[in-house]
């Protein structure tokens, strides 16, 4: 059989290149396709290309449905391999902020008889939630007109992410006291995100500080982000806060761009990023030069493009969630070779792996199915990786220990008041944690899971 992969990092970046796999099978079967030939296939796939392809099991059951033979056969360390069917959409993963453009978070809220609230982390603007009034900050008190509380949170948002169409009931607080609204109707809406949702000087004395709002490694939208740098440089900012708390990934040319924007002492021939892989795949190192030539859906940026935008800073100020996943930690690990990281927030999702696409690419196609493997461990210039528990902030702050949630850059949100305090002398050295509120479910850690990168070959 053919084998197309693209390598990429699991998080959301995706390859340009595909390779194959030589036919090692004395002939093309024919007839229908049995779930045997499907299964047996997926196995193959597996044992080239799996980082732990040394541990699949010698006689797995061929006989199963194809999802969970393929759960059946990955190692118990695997947390990202997919596998999905695109004549099937019901095999496809997806989330609540893809589907509707929402993010939110359900905590204990001890005013509140139920002792529980919804709060809007994020809208995506131009989306339907967006459009019905919806907005970082809001509170709700509902899903489906069911009453949130602690045991009903994950159930009822899965309904909602399994679904077309779903209500949640906003609320206003007012002195403690809750009062509901009618409910608004979410609808699928999908947008095209610009990821700079913010960028602003958000302090000029002592130092001038820049902020950027940045939700999305995006290619079509570098050229952006290369504005927005040349603003800043233009307005002679000595330090940058970059908001990744809930940035779930993407390209991997775009985080290599804000790499080299945001570092000193890098040339287009530095090391960006290193990979791993078993015994079939081997190893490979990835200057920026390269990353930068491979983006997924725009015309590549040069490296000398990047010169005038660039800010050549001494530290860096990252704020990071527990939906910072994929090409979002590969900026915070493989920034730290090159400048001062100081990250600020709550630890990060752990994807350190990255993955291949594979796909029957025989004509006719006999399987339909798409896997997704993890495929290679990733480290930075220094060859530092290994950050499967998540990468953990000096200063860890819970956003949700201030209420409302201010809007991106509000110099009171207690990630951006924190960073400014060390900038203008305030802060402390040392490593410090402020209460951190229950949370009993987050939308947004599916669509952390979901992410991928894709990474040339």
């Amino acid at each position: 059989m053919r084998l197309s992969y693209r390598p990429f990092l699991l998080g959301s970046i995706a390859l340009i290149s595909a390779c194959s796999k030589k036919n090692d099978t004395p002939g093309v079967p024919s007839g229908p396709v049995t779930q045997q030939e499907i299964n047996n296939w997926v196995l193959d796939s597996m044992r080239y290309f799996y980082l732990w392809n040394d541990q699949l099991p010698a006689n797995p059951n061929t006989s199963l449905e194809t999802g969970t033979f393929f759960t059946s056969i990955k190692n118990t360390a695997d947390r990202f391999s997919l596998l999905y069917n695109p004549l099937d959409p019901a095999t496809y993963a997806n989330d609540i902020r893809s589907k509707y453009g929402i993010d939110y978070s359900v905590i204990s809220w001890p005013q509140r008889q139920e002792g529980v609230i919804g709060v809007i982390k994020l809208v995506v603007p131009g989306s339907y939630a967006a459009a019905a009034g919806l907005k970082r900050g809001s509170y709700f008190t509902r899903i489906n007109e069911t009453s949130l509380t602690a045991g009903n949170a994950a159930t009822l948002s899965e309904q909602l992410r399994t679904t077309a169409t779903g209500t949640i009931t906003p609320a206003t607080v007012t002195s403690g006291a809750i009062t509901e609204g009618a409910p608004v109707l979410l609808q699928v809406s999908r947008v095209t995100e610009n990821p700079v949702y913010a960028s602003a000087l958000v302090s000029s004395s002592p130092r001038k500080t820049g902020y950027i709002f940045y939700n999305a490694f995006i290619d079509g939208y570098n050229n952006n982000l290369l504005d927005v740098f040349r603003n800043l440089k233009s307005q002679g900012i000595t330090e940058l806060i970059v908001d990744i708390r809930y940035n779930t990934g993407g390209s991997l040319a775009a985080a290599a761009m804000l790499t080299a924007l945001i570092a000193p002492d890098v040339t287009e021939k530095s090391t960006f990023v290193q990979y791993s892989g078993n015994h079939h795949l081997g190893s490979r190192t990835l200057d920026f030069a390269t990353a930068l030539s491979v983006p997924e859906n725009a015309d590549p940026v040069s490296f000398s493009a990047l010169a005038s935008a660039r800010l050549r800073l001494p530290r860096i100020f990252l704020l990071t969630g527990s939906q910072t996943v994929s090409a979002a930690e590969l900026l915070v690990n493989n920034l730290k070779p090159y400048t001062n990281v100081i990250q600020i927030g709550e630890t990060t999702v752990g994807k350190d792996k990255g993955a291949i696409i594979v796909k029957d690419m025989r004509s006719p196609r006999r399987i339909p199915w798409v896997i997704q493997p993890v495929t290679y461990r990733l480290s930075n210039a220094s060859g530092n990786g290994n950050y499967t528990q998540g990468i953990v902030p000096q200063y860890m702050i819970d956003e949700m220990s201030r209420q409302p949630l201010l809007p991106p850059g509000d110099v009171n949100d207690p990630l951006v008041a924190k960073a400014l305090a060390i900038i203008n002398g305030g802060g402390r050295a040392s490593v410090e944690n402020t209460p951190v509120s229950r949370h009993y479910y987050d939308a947004g850690q599916q669509a952390a899971i979901n992410s991928m990168v894709i990474i040339p070959r």
